[in-house]
């Protein structure tokens, strides 16, 4: 799934669950409160503001109480559920309070009033609706008083004449104010109240919450985050992956390693006695003088103070040997025989571990051979009576890490030897020539000739 189209997907769902919680019906469902395990007296709080109280009756009226400092206007209407509650009818007296006085502003008469078959689409629940108010009234304390009707006979030809509705019993809904406004702490709420209600109150299977347009609401909503979260994880990802490509990706090729060692200083990020480094020597196992292996190990220990461990490729697997690099700072690929050299690391997969260990900032040194074998290809290695292919490979192609070819040892006389080898100019332009006493330093996309001398253009 490309971008455009997980952004497309997450808008329509936005746009679904805004449709969806902005009806009258969300409204109802989102101020839901089941209060039938309370005991004792209930305080209303913005008694204008919609919302819905899930009780049951157990012998004795339900009194609830509002106090306003201001005038207010107040809807009240009773429902009670018709799968639980069928036969149930309830009134309601609201009193004002006046010190320890009473006042009976108004009775809702539920034993003679005709209650009607009502249902809330969003919730999938059926109900009766009885009387209901919509008055003004002044500021003060009021007590909303919820009771049944008396005890009321079943017709003459029902089987179950013993089952009386009795009074103060039974379950109802007590729906207070119209001013609907919602908040995310409620969004939260209502995935917990509604299945809760679905089981306790309505005593249905929890499950058909889920085929409820709420329910379905709430799974596209949340689908609608998850979305747009994995959108945000992939850009926030995609910009880490950019970033980590544009560092300094550090490489520094020479043709003679500790040579160029105060312009390794300069690299470092740390002090040199926290500095590892994986001393690779295994190009300079063909070789019979051995002795520039030795110098650099010095360098690097005693001069640098660098902690150095010295490792052989050959025979090793990709996990051996990325458990042997992956804690240190710097590689650093010694010289010798790149012919040899390059089979060894195709053996090992050197190409994959040193690209990840790039990535993580670690950085590539390249003596000789192991400068040419970081290039495109290590054609140059055979050149001016160079390395002997002694392991006879057909296939020249380098590491790759940098994006050109790498002529080492330079002398004024290897001029001619380059435009044999590569006749046409344009040819030359992907090759970096340095001599002993220079250097190529990549960080990033950027490539620098360091040390002494002017750069060599053929």
């Amino acid at each position: 799934m490309d971008n455009k189209q997980i952004i497309k997907k997450s808008f329509v769902f936005l746009i679904l669950c805004f449709l969806l919680f902005s009806s009258a019906d969300f409204s109802f469902a989102f101020y839901s409160k089941i209060i039938f395990y309370q005991k004792g007296d209930i305080q209303i709080e913005n008694p204008e503001i919609s919302q819905s109280f899930y009780d049951e009756l157990q012998g004795q009226p339900r009194n609830y109480f509002i106090e306003s400092e201001k005038d207010f206007n107040l809807y009240l209407n009773l429902l009670v559920p018709h799968g639980s509650n069928s036969r149930g009818r309830y009134s309601a007296n609201v009193y004002f309070l006046n010190g320890q006085n009473q006042e009976l502003v108004i009775f809702l008469d539920g034993d003679n009033f005709e209650w009607t078959n009502y249902y809330k689409e969003l919730i999938r629940d059926y109900y009766l609706k009885g009387p209901e108010l919509d008055i003004n009234l002044k500021a003060g304390k009021y007590k909303i008083e919820v009771f049944s009707a008396g005890p009321k006979l079943l017709p003459q030809n029902n089987e179950n004449q013993e089952e009386n509705i009795k009074t103060d019993w039974g379950k109802y809904v007590l729906v207070i104010g119209k001013e609907e406004i919602w908040n995310i702490s409620s969004v939260l709420n209502v995935c917990w109240q509604i299945p809760l209600l679905k089981i306790t109150f309505f005593k249905s299977d929890v499950l058909q919450f889920f085929l409820t347009p709420f329910g379905i609401g709430i799974i596209a909503f949340v689908g609608a985050i998850l979305i747009f979260s994995a959108f945000i994880y992939f850009i926030i990802g995609l910009i880490k992956e950019i970033i980590r490509q544009r560092q300094a990706k550090t490489l520094l090729l020479t043709s003679t390693g500790m040579r160029m060692k105060d312009e390794i200083k300069k690299l470092l990020q740390k002090p040199a006695y926290d500095i590892t480094v994986g001393f690779i020597t295994t190009a300079a196992k063909p070789e019979e003088d051995l002795s520039y292996v030795k110098k650099d190990w010095e360098i690097m220990r005693d001069e640098m103070g660098f902690n150095v461990e010295e490792i052989d490729i050959d025979g090793k697997t990709e996990p051996q040997v990325m458990q042997l690099l992956r804690l240190k700072d710097i590689i650093y690929i010694e010289g010798g025989n790149t012919f040899y050299l390059l089979n060894s690391m195709r053996k090992c997969g050197f190409e994959r571990i040193m690209k990840k260990l790039l990535k993580l900032g670690k950085v590539y040194i390249g003596v000789s051979a192991g400068s040419i074998v970081a290039g495109r290809t290590i054609k140059t290695a055979g050149w001016k009576n160079g390395d002997k292919n002694i392991v006879n490979i057909k296939n020249l192609k380098g590491l790759n890490l940098v994006p050109f070819d790498i002529f080492v040892h330079y002398q004024p006389e290897h001029a001619e030897i380059i435009k044999e080898k590569m006749p046409w100019k344009w040819q030359r332009r992907k090759l970096k020539i340095i001599t002993d006493d220079q250097a190529i330093l990549v960080q990033g996309k950027e490539v620098i000739l360091i040390g002494q001398g002017e750069a060599v253009n053929i």
